[in-house]
């Protein structure tokens, strides 16, 4: 896993990792597969990936909405497979909104990064990207 700087305080800064020139810690898979988000406040919310990998995820919606979601938002995640899903804590490192030169190319929405996993969900993570790579999902 990349380094995390600290910014004042002690406090995380992840608009300095943004700004750095982008190093994948893992390889991603395309994948189309719900998720379900909650955040800080408990509001449940429901997006879809665009692509995973064993650090992170980029989720979105097609539904115009404007959701609570900052860079730095720490939010529990629910990735489904099927019955069984795979749940972590992410925090957010990147937002495309509406408008923005990259979202001339992709889907608004935002990537996280998984910061807690426990080894079992990591195993079926794992399973999960090692079949979506074989072609026997999605």
């Amino acid at each position: 896993m990349a380094p995390v700087h600290l910014g004042r305080g002690g406090a995380i800064d992840y608009r300095v990792r943004m700004s750095e020139p982008r190093e994948r810690a893992a390889e991603r898979v395309a994948v189309d597969a719900f998720v379900k988000v909650q955040g800080v406040d408990g509001q449940e919310l429901v997006f879809r990936t665009r692509d995973l990998s064993e650090t992170g995820l980029f989720l979105y919606t097609r539904v115009a909405r404007v959701y609570p979601i900052k860079v730095g938002s720490t939010l529990s995640l629910e990735l489904y497979d099927f019955d069984q899903h795979v749940a972590c804590k992410v925090v957010v490192v990147r937002v495309v909104e509406s408008g923005s030169a990259e979202s001339d190319k992709f889907p608004t929405g935002f990537g996280v990064r998984i910061v807690d996993l426990s080894d079992a969900d990591r195993t079926s993570l794992r399973a999960m990207i090692d079949r979506i790579r074989a072609g026997e999902v999605y």
